[in-house]
């Protein structure tokens, strides 16, 4: 949701000292950044994307999505989603609350009941089984077309929630294609059969990586990523496999999404066309 931060958002509780210091002096800088996506959620919803990476701060009793820069009000966004898929019956969301800034455990459990009152029996809850019974197939004619993982919880996380175990997205933390590839093929081994899974297809840029390349921006890294991640993608298998088996890959996480009229989308997407079982 980072589409949201604009010339007049300012720096959220994740900035570190340096992040604010720089938006101070060179605010258009630290915004080439700080923005991961610049296509609305109702466009990366018509690009494919079914899976939102989402870290939440609040501020004065109001919850912000949040990347360095404050974004938009977390309303909005949510509510598009709802719009999408009550004109859609058959579609599914996950969305993967995955960090929280300045929140305290009052503040977690108000955020609870939101999303609860939100999407309320559309929910895919851990009452309504496992994750491996989580399909399009088994979804739909009970109502089920949104999945929340809620990350690193100060409080007791209520069952409409999926807990951070139950989803690995291991971070890279890398800038260069190369080891990024050797990460994501090295992480994956690590993938247990009723879990899901997140290939972060993302540069982690330092603090040098940015400095050297001031006039650009995180656009232009996705674009090196896409290029040179393209062939490991493509040739991944997805869908379920066995304990014996060698694990197959899940969610693809990726910066910028609507490069190219979304081939990072399609590549995925295509996958599809490997499964043989239920999806």
């Amino acid at each position: 949701m980072t589409y949201g931060i604009n010339s007049k958002s300012k720096p959220a509780p994740d900035a570190d000292a340096s992040t604010r210091r720089l938006n101070y002096i060179f605010p258009c800088f630290v915004r080439r950044w700080a923005i991961t996506q610049s296509a609305d959620v109702v466009q990366q919803l018509k690009l494919g994307i079914r899976f939102f990476d989402l870290r939440i701060c609040q501020n004065e009793e109001n919850f912000y999505y949040c990347h360095g820069l404050y974004s938009m009000a977390i309303m909005e966004p949510l509510l598009e989603i709802i719009s999408f898929l009550e004109s859609r019956p058959k579609e599914f969301v996950i969305l993967d609350f995955q960090h929280f800034y300045a929140m305290q455990p009052e503040h977690h459990v108000r955020l609870h009941n939101y999303l609860k009152q939100i999407f309320g029996q559309k929910l895919y809850t851990r009452s309504d089984g496992p994750l491996s019974k989580c399909t399009l197939n088994y979804c739909h004619p009970r109502g089920k077309q949104v999945l929340i993982i809620y990350r690193r919880c100060s409080v007791s996380l209520p069952q409409d929630f999926w807990p951070n175990l139950s989803w690995p997205t291991p971070w890279p933390n890398v800038c260069s294609a190369k080891k990024l590839e050797e990460y994501l093929n090295t992480a994956l081994l690590s993938r247990q059969p009723m879990n899901g899974y997140v290939s972060q297809c993302i540069f982690t840029p330092t603090a040098r990586y940015i400095t050297l390349r001031f006039l650009s921006s995180l656009r232009n890294s996705a674009k090196k990523v896409d290029k040179k991640l393209s062939p490991w993608i493509k040739s991944q298998q997805p869908g379920p496999f066995d304990y014996k088996d060698k694990p197959t890959v899940n969610v693809f996480l990726g910066d910028f999404v609507n490069l190219k009229d979304g081939q990072f989308c399609q590549w995925v997407i295509d996958l599809n066309s490997c499964l043989e079982c239920d999806t």
